[in-house]
């Protein structure tokens, strides 16, 4: 722990996908290493593109969209976010898909959850919380090694972006959501960065640069790092405007 610094894990990609492929969902490997999983009616798509230049990275996308339409909104994560994080995410993407089959709301498009559902998981684990006059509001983690960006003017609920790093270098994994993602996933995504349930990695998997933040499930930290300053400001995603 803490579950954000331990690294993509397991290679198998499909453990980050809950999808029920034996009843519609598609499955698509078009070339080497590309992934990619839509719903039976393919208004959801999400997939994987490996970054040519290092085979172990890429980004994962997904997206919800009106048949034959653009994309309402789309959620990116760098190749180095846990899977089981994504899964967690997922997993709330198809519970909301479903909610859709069995109901005339749109849940995959909600925009009445207040935003303040998005991020209160983090506030209620002790994360520091900033709200500037810009229109950005900033929540940090106890360790200040991660952040989340709410942009509450960018759009319907705003645009969100997290970012998990040591320093003001380039951050070891990132995720985007555009405006317009449904707070409940939102939801989900924050409470799985506080999970309290440990993951299980080789010391191999872990990415070089976090291994001294980590801290084993009994409370022992591995190492007594100094606090850094807070994570550079990202610019928000490109998204949907009011």
């Amino acid at each position: 722990m803490p579950r954000y610094l331990a690294g993509p894990g397991s290679a198998d990609f499909q453990r980050a996908w809950p999808f029920p492929f034996e009843e519609g969902w598609s499955l698509h490997r078009p070339d080497k290493g590309h992934r990619i999983a839509a719903s039976p009616c393919l208004r959801v798509q999400t997939g994987f593109l490996p970054d040519p230049k290092n085979p172990s990275s890429g980004t994962w996308t997904t997206t919800v969209q009106q048949p034959f339409g653009p994309a309402r909104w789309r959620a990116t994560f760098t190749g180095a976010v846990p899977l089981e994080l994504l899964r967690d995410v997922h997993t709330a993407l198809l519970t909301l898909y479903l909610a859709d089959q069995d109901n005339v709301e749109d849940y995959l498009l909600d925009e009445d959850v207040p935003a303040v559902e998005g991020y209160l998981p983090l506030l209620t684990n002790g994360w520091s919380h900033t709200v500037r006059r810009d229109g950005k509001q900033v929540f940090c983690s106890l360790d200040n090694v991660a952040a989340l960006w709410h942009f509450y003017t960018e759009g319907i609920q705003g645009s969100w972006v997290f970012q998990a790093a040591i320093t003001d270098r380039s951050p070891v994994w990132k995720a985007t959501f555009t405006a317009g993602t449904p707070v409940p996933l939102i939801s989900a995504f924050t409470n799985s960065l506080v999970e309290d349930e440990p993951l299980t990695r080789a010391v191999r998997d872990l990415p070089a640069p976090t291994r001294d933040y980590l801290y084993f499930p009994d409370g022992l930290p591995t190492a007594a790092p100094a606090p850094k300053p807070a994570l550079p400001l990202p610019a928000p995603p490109a998204g949907r405007s009011r």
